[in-house]
């Protein structure tokens, strides 16, 4: 079995440019206003984040959780030192040399940048390039557009499609399956 955790889960950073980086999330990372991103309707309603109430302990636990993890990493999207984010990579089937990745923008003021596809194009190149992974996943609600454009534009293409696989505000909709190989 093809096992490399090198850099699972603690002190991994990746600079995207001058503005933006990510950086594996620690327990000092979790705040009210990350807590708020997630109990936020409009931040989540495409996620299956919007089911839960968030409370700080339980997004301190998490964080804790997946910072230890040997098949996630949990990194924190910064713009200028200022969380903005988050995007995670797992869980790793390290057996199959492929992982999933998801992602979002909790503060509202970053929306509409394209600093999500920077980020899933930083996130996907070091997943290969240092993990040496072979194959991402991700998948999405049909009626996010903003995720269909960030995934097609990272060289991410559409795999298959669940039909009415999801209720969304009442009615059944269908989930997109996506995947990118090098």
């Amino acid at each position: 079995m093809i096992n490399n955790n090198k850099g699972i889960g603690r002190n991994v950073q990746i600079i995207i440019d001058d503005l933006i980086s990510l950086r594996t999330l620690v327990a000092t990372d979790v705040s009210e206003k990350y807590v708020e991103w997630l109990n936020d309707y409009e931040v989540t309603k495409y996620t299956e984040q919007k089911y839960y109430e968030h409370t700080l302990g339980g997004v301190l636990d998490f964080v804790t959780e997946k910072y230890e993890s040997k098949n996630d990493i949990l990194f924190g999207i910064f713009s200028n030192n200022l969380h903005i984010g988050n995007i995670k990579l797992g869980p790793i089937k390290w057996e199959h040399q492929s992982a999933e990745v998801s992602y979002f923008i909790g503060d509202r003021d970053f929306w509409g940048k394209g600093i999500a596809s920077k980020c899933v194009r930083s996130l996907v190149g070091y997943a290969i390039s240092e993990l040496s992974l072979k194959k991402i996943n991700a998948g999405y609600y049909d009626l996010n557009i903003g995720s269909a454009k960030v995934l097609e534009k990272c060289g991410f293409n559409v795999e298959g499609e669940k039909l009415s696989d999801i209720i969304f505000e009442g009615k059944r909709i269908n989930s997109i399956l996506v995947g990118y190989i090098p």
